[in-house]
């Protein structure tokens, strides 16, 4: 990550806009990685102020997957904060911007779950969920709802 990822300007900006970075050395830093449970690098975590995590991603991804995947773990700590204005505009965002990410059929799920949350309509989550059938047949998040008609 350290070699391709990280140096790319475009990473480099989204991760100073939406995060406050921190780098560990497990070997040296083992308490940390024992309390976020990290066995294996890269792992990235995303942490609100008080250390809660809300997503996390192990090993290596390239610049064009790495930020869509940083963008879906936004949306899901919103989802999580039960903030799903926030939520669903995040991972529309992910689905909108990001439409061959492998993170958007899992996109497309929490969008309609934030959705239903918001709204109580569910109608608005089976038409997500539709569009999910539709876009990514061949995802497990299209096989979740295979039931919706």
């Amino acid at each position: 990550m350290g070699a391709v990822t990280y140096p790319d300007a475009t990473v480099a900006d989204y991760i100073n806009k939406y995060f406050i970075p921190l780098q560990i050395n497990v070997q040296t830093n083992s308490e940390i990685a024992g309390k976020y449970r990290v066995f294996w690098t890269p792992t990235i975590l995303v942490l609100d102020s008080n250390g809660t995590e809300y997503y996390r991603l192990n090993g290596f991804l390239p610049p064009d997957e790495f930020i869509p995947q940083l963008e879906f773990g936004l949306g899901m700590m919103a989802l999580e904060k039960q903030d799903y204005k926030t939520a669903s505009a995040q991972l529309k965002s992910v689905v909108d911007k990001y439409t061959r990410s492998d993170i958007a059929p899992q996109a497309q799920y929490w969008f309609g779950v934030s959705e239903y949350k918001d709204t109580h309509n569910v109608e608005a989550l089976l038409n997500a969920w539709r569009k999910l059938k539709k876009d990514y047949p061949d995802s497990i998040w299209a096989k979740k709802v295979s039931f919706v008609k």
